[in-house]
């Protein structure tokens, strides 16, 4: 049996963003290991508040000498660097890939971004600040993967298909997270932090070889696909996924209402994630006391989780879809709940499980597995909206959804002023609040119809019969 293009299309975007999550999230292992540990403003290494995990002693752990000697402060900035390029860049990157095509930008960039993870533990040796400028660059190159990975779909998802392609693509994020933070903590303590960076910027660029093998920017551009196939796409998707000659509607996609919903649900959906998934290692070393492999391997577990739920939520939703037993968008809000108003109330009672290790860990693994929810929620809302603009408005909501990238670290570096649970659980209680607020427009103004101004105007008399 021959395997589908399209299928073939979402594992090859499955891999590019698994490589960019490889290369987003070293630092937040690496680190760990760069800045060892250090006296807090009280005079006390470690914190006490939790003992060493597996053992029943309560003394402070000695001093671990780090490579760097950076504050809170500069820790922060570090981490949140490559979230102003990822942000800045989400709009131009979707332009781009629309006026481009998905194959040549996210390829070409990839192969930038590889090259920038390589050279980045020489950078920031010289200078922290050259360090922070590569991670600006690194994040810029990487901003075009999900739009084009969003737009690749109007070109070659069936309308029942969408959710389960793009889940299939988009769970790549967790498997990247997952991978390396399962990995890392070994390769770390055995190679040093350096060598993480090495290995993540040499599969990116394995994969870039694989990327322009493969995929092509159309059915009708592939020159292996299956004609029945290559005809079925085409008949299935009309002329709704097919971008307009117009202009597009920019004013129209600024001002409405089910956008703004998906804008707000995304950045809910990334403000907890990112918060995660960039103190989760320092968080389990620090206050529950573990080694850095034992994080690595319990963070890892969070992530596996969230990509096993991705991948099956996509799936069911669709199923629900094709079976009609609930409407589009019903579901699609039931998912938001369960990954924006669970998810928030799993970490603030976390924050609560104190030193007790297993309870804690189970509430994580929940808040990091049941976050992808949203995934096949309000994140894939603009399919069935605006499918021919998909990457476009999807770049309008990453770029709002990334400012937690830069924001989050900076205010949990405001809070953790000692690193104790009280602080921490600050921390979180953020987090949950911005789940809830940020769900709300969607959960109220939310649509799954296709809107006026995602029409082509230009194709009247088509749309009219399809209607029929």
């Amino acid at each position: 049996m021959k395997i589908q293009c399209r299928y073939i299309l979402s594992v090859a975007g499955f891999l590019g963003i698994t490589n960019v999550y490889f290369s987003r999230i070293n630092l937040s292992m690496a680190i760990v290991e760069m800045m060892g540990s250090k006296s807090s403003s009280n005079g006390s290494t470690t914190l006490s508040e939790c003992p060493v995990f597996g053992s029943n002693s309560s003394q402070e752990e000695e001093e671990r000498q780090g490579e760097f000697d950076w504050d809170q402060n500069q820790r922060g900035l570090l981490l949140g660097s490559y979230y102003y390029g990822y942000t800045a860049m989400q709009v131009p990157a979707a332009w781009v890939a629309a006026k481009y095509g998905f194959k040549r930008s996210f390829g070409y960039c990839m192969l930038i971004a590889s090259l920038l993870t390589c050279i980045f533990p020489q950078l920031v040796r010289l200078n922290l600040y050259l360090g922070i400028v590569s991670r600006v660059l690194l994040g810029m190159f990487h901003s075009i993967s999900f739009p084009c990975m969003t737009g690749a779909w109007g070109s070659w998802a069936p309308p029942l298909e969408r959710t389960r392609l793009n889940g299939i693509t988009v769970s790549g994020a967790s498997a990247g997270t997952c991978i390396i933070f399962f990995l890392a903590g070994s390769i770390i303590s055995w190679l040093g932090w350096e060598s993480i960076f090495y290995l993540t910027g040499g599969l990116s660029l394995l994969w870039v070889v694989g990327w322009f093998y493969f995929v092509y920017d159309t059915p009708e551009q592939h020159p292996r696909i299956d004609p029945e196939e290559r005809d079925y796409i085409i008949k299935q998707i009309g002329s709704h996924g097919l971008r307009s000659e117009s202009r597009t509607p920019w004013r129209a996609i600024l001002t409405s209402a089910p956008v703004w919903g998906i804008v707000l649900g995304h950045t809910a959906s990334n403000w907890g994630n990112y918060t995660l998934n960039q103190q989760l290692p320092t968080y389990l070393t620090d206050i529950l006391r573990m080694d850095l492999q034992l994080t690595g391997l319990l963070s890892s577990l969070c992530y596996v989780l969230q990509w096993i739920v991705c991948v099956v939520a996509s799936w069911i939703t669709d199923w629900i879809r094709s079976k009609g037993f609930i409407s589009t968008i019903w579901i699609r809000k039931i998912n938001t709940i369960i990954g924006l108003w669970v998810t928030g109330l799993c970490v603030v009672l976390a924050g609560y499980a104190g030193c007790n290790v297993p309870v804690a860990i189970l509430l994580f693994l929940l808040t990091a597995g049941l976050n992808t929810f949203t995934v096949p929620g309000c994140k894939s809302a603009m399919l069935d909206m605006a499918p021919a603009y998909s990457g476009i408005v999807f770049g309008v909501s990453n770029t709002v959804a990334n400012i937690p990238g830069f924001v989050a670290p900076q205010l949990v570096g405001l809070i953790l002023k000692d690193s104790t649970i009280p602080e921490w659980r600050t921390v979180f209680w953020v987090s949950c609040a911005v789940h809830v607020v940020g769900s709300l427009l969607f959960l109220i103004k939310g649509s799954d119809q296709l809107q006026d101004w995602a029409k082509h105007q230009d194709l009247p008399e088509k749309i009219e019969k399809e209607k029929s």
